[in-house]
């Protein structure tokens, strides 16, 4: 388990290195606390990517890394100025690629007691060795030795040793209504539609999948069900947990987004009565359907929800039933992906996927949308 180091202050000097910029880049991150004792080194090459989004990448590692210990006091020092000043609020972000960037790691600031300072570049130096070692060696992390590391670790003989006892987490959307049979937009709120006979079906066939896919991958077994309060995740919920003999929990920020005026239409209609209003919302995750919920939105509820989960339940297997738009929160979090995660991911009704959280700074997935319960025989 995760040792407990108190409230001890810690330091982050994070920086980026981009030759050519654009260029192959890389990040580095130097962690201390006040004593200047190391308490981890981290790099990663990036690629062909500019310094600026090695800068940010470099910060959301170290935020992810510190997620899974007990630090909460910590001060983020950067020779860039400009990332501070973005950071802060203080200063617009006009590249598109960078403002997810700043949003995913604003997220991660939100957990922490957290002062960003700009320092001289003389005074990076750590940090700056550590980006040019990740471009010239590759990816690296050296923890304090004194880190206990987890019983479990991932099966990846790449992947970094983590400290943090892992929580699975068996993510399943909702068997099919009315509305998923007509293709209509059915959101968090408006019309609840239940399930259709095709849907409690499903819901039964995924209930008596799960185990054995469990078992398959060597995993836990169930320990409980959370779902979202509407009545097409709650009958599956139940069906499923009925099968594993397995409590019940509603969250509501596991509800599906909220398309406002757009609930109960097809999409034919929607292009043709709404095609500006659709084409903003297309365009910016921050837009909302007219009365409804934007992107960013539903991302920050269910991103919460589930890092709670993931907190509260080291060492165990819980399913979470829930919708599309959500599905794909937590496919985005296993992947550490960008938003485009929001729209470029599909899940099946009752589509099942696995994941692995080692806290929030890292996960594997072992399957996404497992959709065998569903074939015919």
């Amino acid at each position: 388990m995760q040792r407990n180091f108190g409230a001890r202050m810690i330091f982050v000097y994070c920086d980026g290195a981009s030759r050519g910029n654009p260029g192959p880049a890389a990040y580095g991150v130097h962690i201390e606390d006040q004593a200047g004792n190391t308490i981890a080194d981290l790099g990663e090459n990036l690629g062909h990517q500019t310094n600026n989004y090695a800068e940010y990448q470099g910060i959301i590692a170290a935020l992810r890394y510190l997620t899974a210990t007990d630090f909460r006091t910590v001060t983020i020092r950067l020779d860039s100025k400009l990332v501070v000043e973005q950071l802060s609020g203080r200063w617009k972000v006009k590249s598109p690629e960078i403002r997810e960037l700043v949003f995913e790691a604003s997220e991660l600031l939100g957990a922490f007691d957290v002062k960003l300072e700009w320092i001289p570049r003389e005074s990076n130096s750590i940090a700056d060795a550590l980006a040019n070692r990740a471009l010239d060696d590759g990816d690296f992390q050296t923890v304090e030795a004194s880190l206990e590391l987890s019983a479990v670790q991932p099966r990846s003989i790449r992947a970094p040793r983590q400290t943090t006892e892992p929580t699975t987490l068996v993510v399943v959307r909702h068997g099919s209504t009315a509305a998923t049979e007509a293709n209509l937009i059915a959101g968090g709120g408006g019309d609840d539609p239940q399930l259709s006979d095709l849907g409690l079906s499903e819901a039964e066939r995924a209930a008596g999948a799960i185990a054995p896919l469990l078992n398959r991958f060597g995993l836990p077994e169930v320990a409980m069900v959370h779902h979202s309060p509407m009545a097409r995740t709650t009958q599956t919920a139940e069906v499923i947990a009925r099968h594993l003999g397995a409590d019940l929990v509603v969250d509501e920020r596991l509800r599906e987004i909220e398309f406002g005026q757009w609930d109960g239409l097809s999409m034919t209609t929607l292009e043709s009565d709404s095609s500006a209003e659709l084409a903003k919302w297309r365009s910016s995750a921050e837009a909302k359907p007219p009365g409804g919920e934007s992107v960013v939105d539903l991302a920050k509820r269910v991103e919460q929800a589930a890092t709670d989960l993931i907190a509260g339940n080291q060492g165990k297997t819980v399913v979470v039933v829930t919708h599309m738009m959500p599905s794909r929160g937590f496919a985005r979090m296993a992947q550490r992906s960008a938003m485009d995660s929001y729209w470029n991911i599909n899940f099946a009704p009752t589509g099942i996927s696995v994941y692995r959280f080692y806290g929030t700074g890292f996960a594997e997935t072992f399957t996404i949308n497992s959709c065998e319960h569903l074939i015919a025989s």
